[in-house]
This record gives C-alpha cells, structure tokens and sequence, in this order.
C-alpha cells in the first residue's frame, strides 16, 4: 500500500485523563490531515489483546508536530513518542494494518461496539 506519516503522543488531558493519541496521514480535497485516534489505555496492545480506539475529530497537519501544554479543549500536556513514515498494509474506513517498531498492528470497526466512532486496535 505505500508509507504514511504515523504520529503517536501521550495526552494528559485534564477530562480525558492519560491517554495516547494514534494519527494518520490523510489527504482529504487536497488538504492534508491527520486521522486521529484516541486509546484509553495510553499504550498499545499486546498479543491477542483488544484495545479500545475511539476516532476522534480530524486534526490539522500541523498538529502533527506538536509537543507542549493544549489551553482549552483537550487541555492537558502532550508528549511526543512517535513521529515518521510507516509502512501501511490496508488504510480504509474501517480498517487500518500498519507496521510499528517492526510490529504489525490493525484498527478496526467492531460489529460488537457500538457507535460509528468505535474500533478496536489490537497487536497482529
């Protein structure tokens, strides 16, 4: 499928609490994005363990450097732990298969969670 930018940071978010935040590279009329997931866990799975991912709003390209304290929503410090070009297996709505750290990971719609903004994410 080709390379895209994977974007990985820890947010300590006052509401959310610790958690990490997974993105994607994704042109959208043109423009540049970031598709972006929320993980509660603020880690990734282990073997055979399913992880909830909940997608959250687009983020602007821009955010897909930022390191620092957010003032509003999602207000809290962020970290930065990973930030390159990754190889992607699969990128659909409902299902991303990456590779990170010479692991195979994949996002994924899950019939059992409800609502449209509900994957899991579980280590391949």
């Amino acid at each position: 499928m080709g390379k895209r930018l994977l974007v990985i940071q820890e947010h300590d978010a006052v509401k959310a609490g610790l958690h990490w935040d997974i993105r994607f590279e994704e042109e959208i009329d043109g423009i540049k994005v970031l598709r972006s997931f929320a993980v509660p866990k603020h880690r990734l799975p282990n073997k055979k363990e399913q992880l909830l991912a909940i997608e959250v709003d687009l983020h602007p390209w821009d955010y897909r450097n930022f390191e620092g304290e957010l003032k509003g929503y999602g207000k809290g410090t962020v970290k930065m732990v990973f930030n390159d070009y990754v190889d992607i297996d699969r990128y659909e709505w409902k299902k991303i298969i990456f590779n990170y750290n010479n692991e195979k990971y994949q996002i994924h719609k899950s019939m059992w969670l409800k609502g449209e903004n509900m994957f899991n994410l579980i280590k391949k």
